[in-house]
């Protein structure tokens, strides 16, 4: 939909009818669903995905549009780990509740570079992705996701200027609906984000006989996943970036690995196959 036309059809009965017919389906199954056609109705999109987030916690599907191999790659194969690389679960973690936002704008500086983003990210599809965080009981915060397949030119800005201007508006009918859900009424998480990426990397290193790795080795590897430079490292964890590279080189030793790809496929723990990008 061309700006101009989105702006006017924000004027239109149509809309107003799309927002009665949202707020008189919270808290019903439906609203999701709901959720997502008032969206589109404004910036096209291919699929989407709502995830909840407590904590390090495995997260929450609570609505998709995938078909079933897409649902595997998105849902199942997320929460065996990968969540804890992803740019939006990091920036719920880290305390972001309400706004929309871009993957690109909360992506570290070498996101798109990572093995993370080459060996699992690209084969969800998206060439482009920006969400909604929607605030939920406690400490649960609700994250609805838009992405566009490769065959489609990624948002420009003004799709995320009329979205923006939305925003606030559907942010409150989804809180109305997501604080009904009884999924999401359990206390907030006791975990650690480190420590739960610890045990995951310590415990794939333990089933290959691999040596644990100190709890700076540790903090360098979850950077690495997550796709920070060396340089980037260095500013998070107040050290040079020497010092960065020589504790990489270290762990790769202690490891017996030689790439990114390999240290990807330990956290996942699968074999390091190759993957092809489009």
């Amino acid at each position: 939909m061309r700006t101009a036309s989105a702006k006017k059809f924000l004027s239109t009965p149509e809309w107003y009818t799309s927002l009665s017919n949202l707020l008189a389906v919270a808290g019903d199954p439906s609203f999701p669903q709901a959720f997502a056609d008032a969206v589109h109705s404004l910036a096209h999109f291919d699929y989407t995905v709502t995830f909840a987030y407590n904590g390090p916690d495995i997260p929450v599907c609570l609505h998709h549009t995938f078909q079933p191999q897409r649902f595997h790659i998105h849902v199942k194969d997320y929460e065996v780990g990968p969540y804890l690389l992803d740019p939006f679960y990091k920036a719920a973690a880290n305390g972001t509740r309400s706004g929309l936002y871009r993957l690109a704008d909360l992506a570290p500086d070498q996101f798109y570079k990572s093995e993370y983003y080459r060996s699992y990210y690209v084969q969800t599809g998206p060439v482009d992705e920006i969400a909604f965080f929607i605030p939920g009981n406690a400490n649960w915060t609700i994250v609805t996701s838009l992405m566009r397949s490769p065959s489609q030119p990624g948002f420009k800005a003004h799709d995320l200027r009329i979205l923006r201007c939305v925003e606030p508006l559907l942010r409150k009918f989804a809180e109305l609906h997501w604080r009904t859900d009884e999924r999401l009424k359990g206390p907030g998480s006791e975990q650690n984000e480190k420590a739960v990426l610890e045990r995951t990397v310590q415990e794939a290193l333990k089933s290959r006989g691999i040596p644990a790795l100190t709890p700076r080795e540790m903090e360098v590897v979850g950077l690495v996943l997550e796709g920070h430079s060396s340089e980037s490292i260095a500013n998070i964890l107040g050290i040079a970036a020497g010092t960065v590279r020589i504790h990489r080189k270290n762990i790769y030793a202690k490891m017996r690995i030689s790439s990114q790809r390999e240290l990807f496929a330990i956290f996942m723990k699968t074999p390091a196959v190759a993957v092809s990008l489009p």
